[in-house]
């Protein structure tokens, strides 16, 4: 609407010069449209809000809340992006290892998959089976507020709410997050 209006009033400007000095002045600027960088430079917040609605995958009871004042890592991805499947079978190796001792463990898909693109992820290897807590962001509201813009996405949730993110799938990466994992759980 706003590049039509823009489009416009060049247009009247156009005019307007043509028909000589006694013509109006013309307009003002348009206001300028913030640019997709300036938009995803706002601020995040410093907690998780498990208020939003998210859509259970698999098991119809569950609710995002359930993961609200616990420790918690929530992998936020896309079933069809190749470095989501590479990471996802390290999330569940994380699980194994860290779920008996108090960490919770959440897979997000992204809003944009489709119900044959999350059967597809699944089919993949049986590594990449959704037994994790499984939601569909398909409010697209945690992206909106969370998201980078890129998958996949880890978020290191503490009790409290505030939480820690990674966005690569490098070793060096999964290693910090583990790292990260026992310092919330107090392991050493």
């Amino acid at each position: 609407m706003r590049i039509l209006s823009v489009l416009t009033l060049a247009a009247l400007a156009g005019l307007a010069a043509a028909q000589g000095p006694a013509a109006t002045p013309p307009p003002a600027a348009a206001p300028a449209i913030p640019s997709l960088a300036a938009a995803k430079a706002l601020p995040k917040p410093t907690k998780i809000d498990f208020s939003i609605p998210m859509k259970p995958i698999k098991q119809a009871d569950l609710s995002f809340q359930m993961l609200k004042n616990r420790n918690s890592l929530l992998f936020y991805f896309s079933p069809t992006c190749g470095h989501c499947q590479h990471t996802y079978p390290f999330i569940r190796k994380f699980r194994d290892k860290y779920e008996k001792k108090g960490m919770a463990f959440a897979a997000i898909a992204t809003g944009y998959a489709t119900p044959e693109d999350i059967k597809s992820f699944e089919e993949v290897s049986a590594e990449h089976k959704l037994d994790l807590l499984s939601f569909q962001d398909d409010t697209k509201r945690f992206s909106q507020i969370y998201s980078t813009g890129s998958v996949p996405l880890m978020l290191l949730v503490a009790p409290d709410g505030t939480y820690q993110t990674w966005n690569a799938s490098d070793s060096v990466t999964l290693a910090a997050v583990e790292t990260a994992i026992k310092k919330n759980l107090k392991i050493k």
